[in-house]
């Protein structure tokens, strides 16, 4: 029998085609056709790619009298030899020799018909049945490839791989829209009782603590978890989702910033373009086009504008040529500017009025604005953010003191009192990275469970 150190899948049979010998394999059927004395079986097991994600096993109904009992969806372990195959679309076929029906399928209730075409609106509606499917499947493969890239990045240019809390007492971006860690009821005296000694919140960054390891390290990032408490059910908002946060010490120049995020982008999107060609190829045959992938692979620069041009631009238009002074930028107000004045090219605002931004970053010399980013992309909006941190203690005391809470952030003005070096990094969140390199106008088929306002399921 053809043996493997791990459990044998159909993606290593492929690439190692241990012709003639014995073989054991577990997976689901994808297909059942019936013949008068045979039964040919599409065996599928997840670890193919989409241009060819089955194999045919063919068992004589003499030998195996229980076939007609297999439905489509059932799972089965199958033993038998591999053989060439004599069809010109398949190198080979397995011929079995026992069969053992691991658990039936209910085909009348079953969401996925053989052969049908799925669509992302109904695989939304079963979660946790949609990676039995080859559509969920090309994005979900897209997405580990993309999480892998992340890793080899970093890897490669001297990062360290920081693990940041996903319990914290501060709220770094300071919207205010955090989910609270309730008290507990004592098991004795039904009493509610504080399993801290603050109050304590799920996490919306980790970029405070990271600057912690920054201020070690000098170039680090986290890959985690993020939670906002937004009370919002539009395509782009998660209540849960996964956030990647650069921290990189003696950064002084916001353009260098910028650069060094551009060639993230640029090299992830590069890798995932030529090692996901099959899976691309496979959203192209449900219509999804990765319409605004190019911009990441071309060479072109992305255009660099201050907040106060945005502003500008804004005002020349029939449709907000009243924006406020220090106003907020909404989603329209991102369209707009992508679309009409960008011409539907991914830009970046930089240097927003200081009053917008979080307490952190750092107050340019005009003593109004800050040094940071948004990136705005196509069909998307904000992609990411970031910016320089302030890290001139006595300035950073005060702006602390006006906003009364440096007695939460000690701790953070602490990295000042004691040497901080300057730094800088920003956060991209992955599932509307992952939008920006698919086509996928949706978070919710980027992210295996989905949770959002009134939904967690599962």
């Amino acid at each position: 029998m053809f043996r493997t150190v791990e459990k044998l899948c159909l993606v290593i049979l492929f690439d190692k085609k241990p012709l003639n010998q014995s073989i054991n394999l577990t997976g689901y059927l994808l297909n059942i056709r019936k013949q008068k004395t045979h039964y040919f079986l599409d065996l599928f097991d997840g670890s193919l790619t989409n241009n060819r994600k089955h194999l045919q096993v063919i068992a004589s109904l003499e030998d195996h009298p229980n076939l007609p009992h297999l439905t489509y969806g059932c799972s089965i372990n199958v033993q038998g030899k591999l053989t060439a195959s004599t069809h010109p679309k398949q190198e080979f076929e397995l011929i079995a020799e026992q069969i053992s029906l691991i658990n039936s399928s209910d085909v009348s209730n079953y969401p996925f018909k053989p052969k049908s075409k799925e669509t992302l609106v109904t695989l939304r509606q079963d979660e946790h049945l949609r990676l039995r499917s080859s559509l969920s499947q090309a994005i979900f493969r897209l997405r580990s490839q993309l999480m892998f890239s992340i890793y080899e990045y970093f890897q490669e240019h001297h990062f360290i791989q920081i693990q940041t809390p996903c319990l914290t007492r501060n709220d770094c971006e300071g919207g205010g829209e955090t989910f609270r860690v309730q008290p507990y009821q004592s098991r004795v005296t039904e009493e509610e009782k504080e399993y801290f000694d603050t109050q304590v919140y799920l996490t919306v960054s980790g970029q405070l603590h990271l600057e912690t390891a920054a201020n070690g390290f000098g170039r680090v990032y986290t890959l985690n978890p993020t939670f906002r408490a937004d009370k919002n059910f539009s395509r782009f908002h998660l209540a849960e989702f996964w956030m990647l946060e650069v921290e990189i010490a003696g950064l002084t120049q916001l353009d260098k910033l910028l650069d060094i995020y551009v060639h993230l982008l640029r090299t992830i999107a590069r890798q995932i373009s030529n090692k996901c060609s099959e899976e691309y190829k496979y959203l192209l045959n449900h219509q999804i086009q990765p319409k605004y992938l190019e911009q990441f692979l071309n060479q072109n620069d992305f255009p660099r504008i201050t907040y106060q041009q945005a502003v500008e631009y804004l005002r020349k238009s029939a449709d907000f040529h009243q924006f406020p002074d220090n106003g907020d930028f909404t989603r329209a107000h991102e369209n707009y500017l992508c679309k009409t004045i960008m011409n539907n090219q991914a830009f970046f605002i930089i240097n927003y009025p200081k009053q917008l931004k979080p307490f952190y970053m750092l107050l340019n010399d005009d003593q109004s604005t800050v040094a940071n980013f948004d990136f705005i992309f196509p069909s998307i909006g904000e992609l990411s953010g970031g910016s320089l941190r302030e890290h001139r203690y006595e300035q950073f005391k005060l702006r602390l003191d006006e906003l009364d809470i440096t007695h939460d952030l000690q701790w953070y003005l602490d990295l000042r009192r004691f040497g901080g070096m300057p730094t800088g990094g920003f956060g991209l969140g992955i599932e509307r990275f992952l939008m920006a390199l698919t086509g996928i106008d949706n978070v919710r088929d980027v992210i295996l469970f989905p949770r959002y306002y009134q939904h967690c399921n599962a």
